[in-house]
């Protein structure tokens, strides 16, 4: 039971993960748009 319960905390994890990493690069994306249009 507790390794079960251990995998799905792990699997939980790695879609957190994954769902912080497209937010930086969404927002790393928005950053640069930004700075590209100041430069303007």
């Amino acid at each position: 039971k507790v390794q079960h319960e251990l995998d799905e905390a792990e699997e939980r994890a790695d879609i957190a993960e994954s769902q912080v990493n497209k937010l930086r690069a969404k927002s790393r994306d928005i950053g640069a748009k930004q700075k590209m249009h100041d430069e303007e």
